[in-house]
């Protein structure tokens, strides 16, 4: 009996420190950008968003789609947490070029998306500017620099 408990409190540990139950984001927002984390729940991933304005409907693919008019140094960025079965990733890190801002559908203005995995985890990424500068992807590679896959 005392192995049976013991064995289920390691399984219980180990299964904690891997990446099956790393399901949260954390992250800190750099100077002029907010940050909004949704955990979690049902059918949504954990997803943290960062604005340099104000933050849309989340349940409008985080803010991105949504057809309000934006500063014209406007930035929206969501990346969630996928989870270990996702889609393969396309990256090797967090970090998008000025290139990678297309047309997406649903948004308005240029929006690149970049996944990488991440300590068996994939990182799936949107950012969403009013226009594409350098400064406006400096300030959402900062962004992406610091977010990580943690405990919910």
């Amino acid at each position: 009996m005392v192995v049976v408990a013991l064995a289920a409190a390691v399984s219980g540990w180990l299964a904690a420190r891997s990446s099956g139950g790393v399901t949260g984001l954390c992250a800190s927002p750099p100077p002029g950008l907010k940050e909004r984390s949704l955990p979690k729940a049902g059918s949504r991933e954990a997803t943290v968003v960062f604005t340099n304005f104000r933050f849309g409907q989340m349940d409008d693919f985080y803010g991105l789609a949504a057809g309000r008019l934006w500063p014209h140094d406007g930035i929206t960025i969501a990346v969630s947490n996928d989870g270990p079965d996702s889609t393969p990733a396309s990256k090797k890190a967090l970090r998008v070029t000025g290139s990678d801002f297309q047309g997406f559908e649903g948004d308005r203005y240029p929006t690149a998306h970049v996944a990488i995995r991440f300590h068996g985890r994939v990182l799936d990424g949107y950012a969403e500017v009013r226009t594409v500068t350098p400064s406006a992807v400096a300030a959402v590679n900062r962004a992406l620099a610091d977010i990580r896959p943690c405990h919910a």
